[in-house]
């Protein structure tokens, strides 16, 4: 707040005529006082501006070329046609390119590619949409629309990220949010945890999570879906118990 020098009030100056008695002589008095109380007040104002809202879309970057290569491994279980299939591969995601969409929107073409290790050649699998609209960031993932994160993300906010599509609602929510960590020797210093579903019970488990890094994006995506599980040993994870599921598990190893 600017300085504001003294104000001095001479009694002489706020002597009144004869005709005016001294509740008047009082009245002025006050009237004064609230006068400068509403300057000082203005002055206050205008010195403290509001503060700017970080939105944090950083949280989920947008800007070409950007690009993640991920592991993943894909876990299929059916003990009842004795199917224990794992499928290990590295899927690389790259922001090719924006353009405007059917309504008018800036969105980001999303190459997806996969190949089964390193020594092979990248092989491009599908095509999704990234943008943000109305503070939403939004993915258009084979022709289904989520909506990923809401700015600025608050813990514990909860969000139906499928208003858009024709899916049945789902809560999403955030648990954590600006925390440090660490994944294949990559280091985050702050991170976004999006929990998109989370059902559990000694048979069955049903949990699906992302977690954003700052000017990177998706670090990491899992999802579990245990439709039927042993009930013995209760004692160890449901994970160890599977009967018939699906395991999906996307994090990355590299990023520009």
């Amino acid at each position: 707040m600017k300085h504001i020098s003294k104000i001095h009030i001479n009694s002489s100056s706020l002597r009144v005529p004869p005709f005016l008695g001294r509740n008047n002589l009082l009245l002025v008095m006050r009237l004064q006082y609230v006068f400068i109380l509403i300057i000082l007040f203005s002055a206050c104002k205008k010195e403290n501006p509001s503060i700017p809202i970080n939105y944090k879309y950083s949280y989920f970057p947008l800007k070409q070329g950007l690009q993640r290569i991920y592991k993943v491994v894909d876990i299929t279980i059916d003990t009842a046609i004795n199917k224990y299939d794992t499928i290990n591969y590295e899927l690389k995601e790259v922001l090719d390119s924006s353009f405007i969409d059917n309504s008018g929107n800036i969105a980001w073409r999303l190459e997806r590619y996969k190949r089964t290790d390193s020594a092979q050649q990248w092989v491009i699998s599908d095509v999704w949409e990234n943008q943000i609209i109305n503070n939403q960031a939004h993915s258009v993932e084979e022709n289904i629309r989520y909506i990923k994160i809401i700015f600025p993300p608050k813990k514990d906010e909860i969000w139906n990220g499928n208003a858009f599509n024709t899916l049945e609602a789902t809560n999403y929510s955030i648990s954590n949010m600006d925390e440090y960590i660490s994944i294949n020797a990559l280091i985050f210093d702050s991170i976004l945890t999006v929990n998109q579903k989370y059902e559990e019970t000694l048979i069955y488990k049903y949990q699906t999570f992302e977690q954003y890094a700052t000017n990177v994006g998706l670090i990491n995506k899992t999802v579990i879906a245990i439709d039927y599980a042993y009930t013995y040993p209760p004692n160890i994870p449901i994970e160890q118990r599977i009967s018939r599921g699906h395991l999906y598990y996307q994090t990355i190893i590299s990023h520009n």
